[in-house]
């Protein structure tokens, strides 16, 4: 990985690392028991450029690209993948379409505010019944002459409660029919907006919710995309959203690793400390390959994308490795802990609850299986 690096992105690296240690390791414990959103981390990392760190100069960005952003969300990941999906939401899921597909005003007006830190973001695309199918969502937008009119709901919204502005895919009514994909900024707090926070099981500092749209006004001018294009535009960025997501699993292999070979050599057990025995040898040999090879995956994945290659293939397969991994290493770097790994008093019980959610987050393991199988020509 080290020749995809250049100076400035080591130098960012080396950074953010330190800051993780100093900053988010003591309280990641206590954020994700309490519920509590970390906006003063948030605010932190967007005075160090992660805010903006895909947007160019510019538009107050950093421009480290995509290998930068691997970078973040795996450092960030290693000691709270809960700070990494919150940092996410605006850095990826809210700047990357618009940096896409908006006018000039549109990134000044989001994009900018983004990477200063000074708004947050989220994307809200999937539906209850549409699933991984996103030709088949209902959201609706209905033009009605001053401004435009959004009806609909969407879940698994990251973020949403704490979002200035939400990205909502939607279709245009066209004589009286749904018809062509769009894409639109929504202002939060707009009347008829109603965001529900969904109880989880892990990275509970931050939200992931269920959004009702009921007559929300939109003025014309937040419309990002529209037609083809936007099918387009979400597609690809599904592929930048999965590279981005894999890292966040490539982070919590990395933390769940690090706990278990700490966890390995102070433990005592006959005389000796456990990782001498093969049993827990060979576990901690599995992870450190595991690590190994997802980390190539990612960032080679994202070199490609700072260099304009098509990525879609290569994002899948390293979102889908990375994340299977990273549930593997997290229930055996449970199983090294033994008993103590069942109790909450171990950081390792929250890095194994935040694993689960990286098998069936963008896109489940099955699903990306199935576009594998398609790429091979394969009938499904």
């Amino acid at each position: 990985m080290e020749n995809l690096l250049t100076d400035e992105t080591k130098m960012f690296q080396q950074m953010i690392h330190r800051f993780c240690e100093k900053e988010i390791r003591p309280i990641a414990g206590d954020i994700d028991e309490k519920e509590e959103y970390p906006s003063e981390i948030l605010a932190k990392l967007a005075e160090m450029g992660v805010g903006g760190i895909i947007t160019p100069e510019q538009y107050g960005g950093s421009g480290l690209g995509w290998v930068g952003a691997c970078i973040a969300m795996e450092e960030l990941a290693r000691v709270s993948a809960a700070v990494a999906l919150a940092a996410g939401a605006t850095s990826f899921y809210f700047a990357y379409p618009i940096l896409e597909a908006g006018t000039e005003e549109q990134k000044e007006k989001y994009v900018t505010a983004a990477a200063y830190g000074e708004k947050t973001g989220t994307i809200a695309f999937i539906e209850a019944n549409s699933g991984p199918d996103i030709a088949k969502i209902e959201t609706t937008v209905e033009d009605k002459g001053d401004s435009l009119v959004l009806k609909g709901s969407k879940m698994s919204v990251v973020n949403a409660d704490n979002a200035d502005d939400l990205l909502v895919f939607a279709r245009m009514i066209t004589g009286g029919q749904p018809g062509d994909f769009v894409l639109v900024a929504v202002d939060s707090k707009s009347p008829g907006i109603v965001v529900r926070k969904i109880p989880k099981m892990g990275m509970n500092a931050v939200s992931t919710c269920e959004v009702d749209f009921n007559e929300v006004q939109v003025p014309k001018e937040a419309l990002i995309s529209s037609g083809e294009a936007c099918l387009g535009l979400l597609t690809n960025a599904l592929d930048h959203f999965r590279l981005v997501f894999g890292a966040v699993g490539l982070g919590i292999l990395q933390g769940a690793f690090e706990e278990a070979l700490a966890y390995s050599q102070a433990r005592l057990a006959f005389g000796k400390p456990i990782c001498a025995f093969q049993a827990v040898g060979f576990y901690l040999a599995d992870m450190f390959k595991m690590s190994r090879i997802a980390r190539i995956m990612i960032y080679q994945a994202a070199f490609k994308a700072d260099h304009g290659q098509d990525i879609s293939l290569d994002a899948q397969v390293a979102k889908l490795f990375a994340s299977e991994s990273c549930m593997w290493v997290a229930d055996r770097a449970l199983q090294v802990h033994g008993g103590y790994g069942f109790s909450v008093e171990y950081p390792i019980s929250r890095y194994f609850r935040e694993a689960r959610l990286m098998e069936v987050g963008e896109g489940t393991s099955e699903t990306l299986k199935e576009t594998i199988l398609q790429r091979l020509g394969l009938p499904t």
